[in-house]
């Protein structure tokens, strides 16, 4: 009975601290996911270096909380994963002090590292998403689309300048590859390719439902308009109906 007890009684700290810190984690992660996209097309500045570590270092706080009082510290981490790695890879940046030597291929895990800081903060997307729209209909998966868009140009245009000349080629190019119909430009780096076929596959599993759920929304549109139509002509046949009874009983009398 008192493991039973603990364990509910975890549970229930673990979900009031998620409601506590459900709003302000997600502004955070707003603001992480667009400093992540300057970083990546502009650099950051000493300031907002520091406000990212800031904001880095409150998610590290909040996971490793959440992990303590979790019943079920495995199957947290499982669940997880994810949220570990994205916020163990900033951490990586300490390696820079191996910069000097030549046989540790810096430039190409700086490369390396970035791919996986891009592929972390899709997952961090998806939870801002999941955080900030209740209900995974066609609201969820449009902004979530948005969210990697952007995220993701700003990684191809890391990736493959000079090819993509400017975040907006590199915006442009991410948004033909999410519609699916493509463009001129090949990437020529591996990470780029790699970036871009996670990008394609995401894009074919989710603009069928998009297009089908736009497509739903027109036609239910349509039915509605046709439905009210409908039910005034009803209440005018009625009204015409009553008006010819009422001259009938007239014309009787």
């Amino acid at each position: 009975m008192d493991k039973e007890r603990a364990y509910q009684e975890r549970t229930e700290l673990l979900y009031q601290i998620n409601e506590l810190l459900d709003f302000p984690l997600l502004l955070l992660s707003i603001v992480w996911l667009i400093l992540i996209v300057i970083d990546f097309v502009y650099g950051l500045s000493p300031f907002l270096r520091r406000a990212n570590d800031v904001i880095w270092s409150m998610f590290i706080v909040d996971f490793f909380v959440e992990l303590y009082i979790a019943p079920k510290k495995k199957a947290y981490l499982e669940e997880n994963w994810l949220v570990a790695l994205s916020l163990f890879l900033p951490a990586l940046r300490i390696l820079k002090i191996f910069r000097g030597f030549r046989l540790f291929k810096f430039s190409n895990f700086i490369r390396s590292f970035n791919l996986a800081r891009i592929l972390s903060s899709f997952n961090r997307s998806i939870r801002t998403v999941r955080k900030a729209v209740k209900q995974r209909g066609l609201e969820y998966v449009l902004i979530l689309t948005a969210l990697v868009t952007f995220i993701g140009a700003a990684g191809m245009y890391y990736f493959e300048y000079p090819g993509l000349k400017s975040y907006g080629d590199a915006f442009w190019w991410t948004a033909m590859i999410m519609t699916t119909i493509g463009s001129d430009y090949w990437p020529k780096t591996a990470e780029g390719r790699v970036l871009t076929f996670l990008l394609s596959v995401y894009a074919f599993a989710i603009f069928g439902y998009i297009t089908a759920a736009i497509a739903s929304l027109l036609v239910g549109k349509e039915k509605e308009a046709s439905s009210k139509e409908i039910s005034e002509l009803r209440k005018e046949v009625q009204r015409l109906s009553s008006e010819i009874s009422r001259f009938s009983e007239l014309e009787k009398k």
